[in-house]
């Protein structure tokens, strides 16, 4: 179980922090609205760059908080909790705007893990 726990916290971290960096201006099949790049993707949903901006250096922070929850056990549920609330907020801009599965799907997965690792840290530190 807490093998399971660390791989999970580590697909949402490197996940995250790839899509928020190297990947930001990349077109990929997950943009919502057809956008090509983050900022597109942004205005599609009413958004402007400030607030993709914040949202990102948000991100990027609970990526990096979650991987050094790796180490400091502390640091996992609270960080997953925040991570797994950003999560939702994207599944509902992304099924606000009538994106198909493909695009939503990566937010709906990180925020199953999200709470998937809430749920295993909860667990194993009740032991």
């Amino acid at each position: 179980m807490k093998n399971f726990l660390n791989l999970l916290i580590i697909i949402v971290g490197i996940t995250v922090l790839s899509a928020w960096t190297f990947r930001l201006e990349m077109d990929t099949i997950y943009r919502g609205a057809d956008a090509s790049n983050m900022i597109e993707e942004f205005q599609a949903y009413g958004l402007n760059k400030t607030t993709m901006i914040v949202v990102g250096i948000f991100k990027v922070l609970c990526a990096i908080f979650l991987l050094l929850g790796l180490k400091f056990k502390k640091f996992i549920t609270p960080t997953a909790f925040i991570m797994a609330t950003f999560m939702l907020a994207a599944i509902y801009f992304h099924l606000s705007i009538g994106d198909p599965i493909v695009p939503t799907l990566p937010s709906l997965l990180m925020f199953l893990s999200c709470i998937t690792i809430i749920y295993l840290d909860k667990k194993i530190n009740a032991n």
